[in-house]
């Protein structure tokens, strides 16, 4: 199985003439999005443009990234004192392009290929998002199943041998806290700083979600378990109510699943994706319908069950791919992609 995963990397301390090129290239880019002809602009870099933005060409109403193409990506690790990685960005205004220091947030696997990446602005900082990929043989034979639910009040809950684990219950306070700075400075009608805020709950969101998203992984390493997800297709159109589809949409349940289904394949470990609907409503125990008295409890009426509402999801979902499992002949040990509502 082909793999792939993307590397932020920061250029940092560059001199003022380099910044300035590779400034002068950013700019250009954008120019030419926005419909200007007669641009300086590196030939490969201009095509990337019109490969993949040829749809917005002449009305860009944003900025774009440049699209780094694959085969003129050049990095090397080295010893200097600055940086140990450096890059080369091809320009129009230099010869031979620029070669610049970056710090990834993860070292660079050079045994991987590199792929189609990009160029971004941030403030006047600049970074690559560096894509590489590999040939991964994801594993078949596990010692258990790891059930992963997502869920509102906990951004992920991890069923292991009957035990759950609660990941990100802090995210869905840090989401309200910058809702309501938000509604404030709406108030007082300070639109750039909601601009900045916005960019700052995205950051740290985005680190709680690749933590619980190693976190799970790494879990799974030790135990050597396949991960099954609740599969979140639709979640959008089962969503009934005004506050209900408001926070289906503003979760970032999609990015979660994506960063551990990305992060285990990587590791060799087997994802499967098993559909979830009304996984959290429905009593693991006897299979009738539940309630729930309040948020954070799900109580049975016919069996009198009751347990933390977050730990009634995973076992489900669990539950469910168990199910399929043995209608399918197949054992844990020998775990294969169920049939039907399982993908």
């Amino acid at each position: 199985m082909l793999v792939a995963k993307t590397i932020k990397c920061k250029i940092f301390n560059p001199t003022e003439l380099k910044y300035s090129l590779l400034n002068q290239e950013y700019e250009n880019m954008q120019k030419f999005l926005v419909g200007e002809r007669n641009i300086e602009l590196y030939s490969a870099n201009k095509q990337q443009a019109v490969r993949f933005y040829h749809k917005i060409i002449g009305k860009a109403e944003r900025e774009y990234p440049i699209s780094l193409r694959k085969d003129l990506i050049r990095i090397k690790e080295t010893d200097h004192k600055l940086a140990k990685y450096w890059i080369r960005i091809p320009v129009k205004a230099r010869r031979g392009g620029l070669w610049l220091p970056m710090k990834p947030h993860q070292p660079v696997d050079f045994s991987c290929k590199f792929c189609e990446s990009k160029i971004l602005k941030k403030g006047n900082d600049f970074f690559v998002y560096l894509t590489i990929e590999k040939e991964v043989k994801i594993r078949e034979k596990y010692s258990s199943v790891l059930a992963v639910d997502v869920g509102e009040r906990v951004m992920a809950t991890v069923l292991l041998d009957g035990k759950p684990i609660f990941y990100g219950r802090e995210i869905r306070g840090i989401r309200r806290h910058y809702a309501w700075l938000r509604k404030r400075l709406g108030e007082r009608k300070l639109l750039n700083k909601i601009k900045q805020i916005k960019h700052k709950e995205q950051l740290i969101v985005n680190q709680k979600l690749h933590e619980i998203a190693k976190n799970i992984v790494v879990l799974a390493t030790k135990t050597d378990s396949a991960i099954v997800l609740g599969d979140l297709k639709g979640i959008r159109k089962s969503a009934r109510g005004r506050r209900m589809n408001r926070i289906v949409s503003n979760m970032p349940f999609y990015k979660l699943t994506n960063m551990i289904e990305y992060k285990a394949n990587w590791q060799g470990i087997k994802v499967t994706k098993i559909n979830e609907r009304k996984t959290s409503h429905i009593c693991p125990k006897c299979g009738s319908e539940g309630k729930r008295p309040y948020q954070g409890l799900f109580l049975c009426n016919n069996c009198n069950y009751q347990a933390n509402a977050d730990f009634v999801g995973p076992q489900n979902i669990k539950k469910r791919f168990e199910e399929y499992i043995s209608s399918d002949g197949a054992g844990v040990t020998q775990l294969e992609t169920p049939k039907g509502e399982v993908r």
